[in-house]
C-alpha cells in the first residue's frame, strides 16, 4: 500500500515539516540581521561626519529646500526636478543659534490661547451671522 508504514508518512506530515523549517529559517535570519545590523552599525553611516541637513523644507511634491552643513559650511540648497542647486551660503552661527533656540509644544500653544481666551477683559468672539433671522421667523 501507498504511504503505509515505510520511513516517509503522508503530504500533511511533509507540509508541516517544510513550514516548521522555513519558519524556522525566517526567525534564524532575521535575529542575525538585528544582532549583526547592531554590531556593525556605529550610529551614523559612513561619512555622515562631514554631512547634516539641519533642515527640510518640502515646497511641491519635486521641489524642496534644505539647510545643509558641510566642511564647515553652511548652506540653503535647493532641489527640483534639474537637481540641486547652491541658493546660499548662511551664518552657521545664527542657524545653531536659532537650531539650539527652545520651540513651544503644541500643549504651550494649546495653553497659551486657552489663557487668552479666558482672561479677564477678554470678550468671547461674536458669533458668525445666523442663516435665518428673527425677522425672517416672525
Amino acid at each position: 500500500m501507498i504511504g503505509s508504514g515505510g520511513a516517509g508518512g503522508g503530504y500533511g506530515d511533509l507540509l508541516l515539516t517544510s513550514l516548521l523549517v522555513l519558519g524556522g529559517v525566517c526567525i534564524a535570519a532575521f535575529v542575525v540581521v538585528r544582532v549583526v545590523g547592531r554590531i556593525l552599525s556605529t550610529g551614523r553611516p559612513r561619512g555622515a561626519h562631514l554631512l547634516d541637513v539641519v533642515a527640510r523644507i518640502p515646497l511641491e511634491p519635486r521641489r524642496s529646500l534644505y539647510v545643509v552643513e558641510v566642511a564647515g559650511k553652511t548652506l540653503l540648497i535647493g532641489t527640483s526636478e534639474m537637481g540641486l542647486s547652491v541658493l546660499s551660503e548662511l551664518d552657521g552661527g545664527e542657524v545653531a543659534a536659532r537650531r539650539d533656540a527652545p520651540r513651544a509644544t503644541f500643549a504651550d500653544l494649546v495653553k497659551q490661547a486657552w489663557q487668552r481666551r479666558t482672561a479677564p477683559g477678554s470678550k468671547p468672539a461674536a458669533p458668525a451671522s445666523p442663516a435665518i433671522s428673527e425677522d425672517d421667523v416672525s
